[in-house]
């Protein structure tokens, strides 16, 4: 019977000591802790890192610088001008009006009569001395577009204009600030007459035959009180501001 051989080849050659065998073993485990337990490789599923905006969120980037070339079209652009204002034209049809006409005033015949006011911000000598340029058009501080006369108002008017009684007395002084205009069918003025309150005068053209001269020049006449009474009513029913304005200080600019 044949007998087994056993190798006499030491297990330490094959193994190796055991304590190197350990050292072996253990190492591995750590290796093995360690790929388990590290953060995450980034893959094709990482969210971005947020800065503190928000959890997830995306910050916006920041504007663009401007175009230098932008900012230096807007620099060198012209600067645009305020239209201009044409200068007001006389109406169609425009003729001065007469110093005096044969049938007195307003010696024709009118279809509208309108109240203006004017020089309300000027307490010194007049810019306007009447509602009228001698171009027919209304003079610059005439506040427009005035308050239009009723039949019957107008024919107040001109009853009260053509009575000696509404005439007379005045002063020296002459500082309009109402008037009012007749116009014919065409609106073309025909006539008319500025008021001065304060000083209790008036001037018109074409004259006023009822009317007493006052020897100051410029045409201007003395109102009685009785007439002063009755044009400040109209005046005043008409709606026009200062109708009762006593003194050149009620006018001008108001205070700051």
């Amino acid at each position: 019977m044949r007998q087994r051989t056993v190798s006499r080849f030491p297990l330490f050659l094959v193994f190796g000591s055991m304590p190197s065998m350990k050292a072996i073993l253990v190492g591995a485990s750590l290796s093995w802790m360690l790929w388990g337990c590290g953060a995450p490789s980034p893959g094709p599923e990482a969210k971005p890192v947020s800065d503190g905006v928000g959890q997830g969120e995306v910050v916006p980037a920041p504007p663009a610088p401007p175009d230098p070339a932008a900012s230096a079209s807007v620099a060198t652009a012209e600067p645009v001008s305020a239209p201009t204002v044409a200068p007001e034209a006389s109406p169609p049809g425009w003729q001065p009006i007469p110093a005096k006409r044969p049938k007195g005033f307003p010696g024709v015949p009118f279809a509208e009569v309108r109240a203006f006011a004017f020089d309300l911000e000027n307490g010194a000598r007049p810019i306007c001395s009447g509602p009228l340029d001698e171009d027919g058009t209304l003079c610059s501080t005439v506040a427009r577009p005035g308050v239009k006369l009723s039949a019957e108002q107008a024919k107040k008017l001109v009853a009260l204009v053509q009575q000696k009684s509404s005439f007379g007395g005045g002063s020296k002084c002459f500082l309009p600030h109402h008037g009012f205009v007749f116009y014919d069918e065409a609106g073309v003025p025909v006539a008319d007459i500025s008021v001065c309150f304060m000083c209790e005068m008036a001037t018109s053209t074409p004259s006023i035959p009822a009317a007493r001269p006052s020897g100051e020049g410029g045409g201007s006449v003395g109102i009685s009180e009785k007439g002063v009474t009755a044009l400040r009513a109209l005046c005043n029913e008409l709606g026009l501001p200062k109708c009762d304005a006593k003194k050149p200080n009620d006018f001008g600019l108001p205070p700051p």
